[in-house]
């Protein structure tokens, strides 16, 4: 049986690899993002990819394609070029071609390409299959290749979804019907049940008692083979004064105990799995009318107020299985969250004089969570709001000793810095903006990247996407 495909560690100098090497990121400029499969790949053996995150700033996209040559032969991400095309398929061994932006369908943004016995290379596309590439020599080994290149900032591979080694129904008897609390067992007494609503996303079904044959509305599957986020609201709305704790009973084992944050590592957050999310339309009246927006892509543009965060953690870099998560509505219209029973930290500010019902965002790897109730009155969560207020007041006179022994260095460098960051060059964030473009007047690049991109280029402006017909250094006296 194959191995699961993954980034191999030669790859360009702008790309960090996260996740178990399947996430590729371009973290700076808009090239130097090549990259390869960890192994060869079969013909017609499908390379599924997921669009995890784009930008306007930039033009071009993703480039697909195959190579004959080892990427070990790279050695180091130096000896890459900027960009797959052309400076690798001018050379023997290398086939590749941008990419489509509307290949990423805005439901799925997932997408696959194999090659053919013919040395045909396809790309699945939300209308089908479209020949790609030809000419590929099928004789010899082929190495996925991919350029991260442009609008496109990550991409994530992902396994086979018709070829799971673990059913759902296999996943689902590991699941612990029975309620319990490992870390908030002090407001335990205090809960009321509140169930999900019963309509969500089609990735999302409730658990179900085989002695019973009932279904349980308190606990939400999520089937990450449909390619479709899952959407399930909370029945009840959150109030001031209230809160509601909810569990994760169940990780893919696949990838159990390995999620990691898809941003920096400080800010302890998992946008590529769950997120939680607040709306004050009334819900219940959406139910009657069969309005609910089940597409996630399509939420923001209604025109009540919705809101989506990205979970945090506490002191941890990943989430595991029974980890649970209170989030408290207090009367300065603060959504304040705990982990595990952390102290209470600020998570969204709202109007306080609103009611929100709260939903939840499933994705990737999160099997199933469990809504365990509401807190009609924050009381026995005062310990924590009391903990966090003196470890406030602790940072915050730490702080201000800090900046009264740090305050003469501070004022120093800060003009320079000021000035540094806002003349830096638009494209390699390094060297300061020195070229004008023209004709339309824009001075955002050095003047390195601006004959880069002005001679081998897109040969547009960054910021206004104006045809760049010459550049003009300038110099300020």
């Amino acid at each position: 049986m194959l191995s699961p495909i993954q980034f191999h560690p030669v790859h360009g100098e702008h790309i960090k690899l996260s996740r178990n090497n399947t996430v590729a990121k371009r973290v700076d400029s808009f090239c130097k993002g090549i990259c390869f499969s960890n192994r060869t790949i079969q013909i017609r053996e499908k390379i599924y990819v997921r669009l995890l995150n784009k930008s306007v700033q930039w033009t071009g996209f993703l480039r697909l394609g195959v190579t004959t040559c080892d990427p070990n032969t790279h050695r180091t991400s130096t000896s890459l070029p900027r960009h797959a095309c052309p400076d690798l398929t001018c050379r023997p061994g290398y086939w590749a071609k941008c990419v489509p932006e509307n290949c990423f369908d805005v439901t799925n943004k997932l997408t696959y390409f194999y090659v053919d016995e013919h040395g045909e290379l396809y790309l699945n596309t939300p209308s089908g299959e479209i020949s790609l590439l030809t000419g590929i020599s099928v004789q010899e080994p082929l190495w996925g290749l991919l350029d991260i290149y442009g609008n496109c900032i990550s991409v994530e591979i992902v396994a086979d979804p018709q070829q799971r080694s673990i059913s759902l129904n296999d996943q689902f008897r590991n699941i612990n019907g029975t309620f319990t609390t490992h870390y908030f067992k002090n407001v335990r007494d205090d809960l009321v049940s509140v169930p999900f609503l019963p309509v969500h996303s089609s990735s999302i079904t409730f658990s179900s008692s085989p002695a019973h044959n009932q279904s349980n509305q308190t606990i939400v599957i999520f089937d990450n083979t449909k390619n479709v986020e899952g959407l399930a609201f909370f029945s009840e709305p959150l109030t001031t004064n209230t809160g509601v704790l909810m569990q994760i009973l169940s990780i893919a084992p696949s990838n159990e105990s390995r999620l990691r944050s898809t941003t920096a590592s400080a800010s302890n957050s998992l946008a590529s799995h769950i997120q939680f999310g607040l709306t004050n339309c009334e819900i219940k009246h959406l139910l009657r009318t069969k309005d609910i927006p089940l597409n996630v892509e399509q939420i923001n543009n209604r025109s009540e107020c919705w809101i989506i965060h990205d979970f945090k953690l506490s002191n941890k870099t990943t989430i595991d299985r029974d980890d649970e998560f209170l989030f408290t509505f207090n009367q300065d219209g603060i959504i304040e969250y705990s982990h595990n029973n952390s102290k209470l930290k600020d998570f969204i500010h709202v109007d306080p004089t609103l009611d929100y019902y709260p939903f939840l965002i499933l994705k990737s790897d999160i099997v199933a969570v469990r809504s365990m109730g509401y807190l009609k009155s924050l009381k026995k969560c005062q310990s924590l709001c009391e903990t966090n207020s003196l470890s406030k007041s602790n940072e915050s006179s730490s702080s201000i000793t800090s900046a009264h022994n740090n305050n003469r260095s501070d004022n120093s460098m800060k003009n320079d810095f000021d000035s540094k960051l806002s003349h830096d060059c638009t494209i390699c964030l390094d060297r300061i903006r020195d070229t004008v473009l023209i004709p339309c007047g824009h001075i955002c690049l050095c003047y390195s990247c601006a004959e880069e991109l002005h001679q081998r280029g897109a040969r547009q402006c960054p910021i206004c996407r104006a045809t760049i017909t010459t550049i003009n250094r300038v110099y300020l006296a």
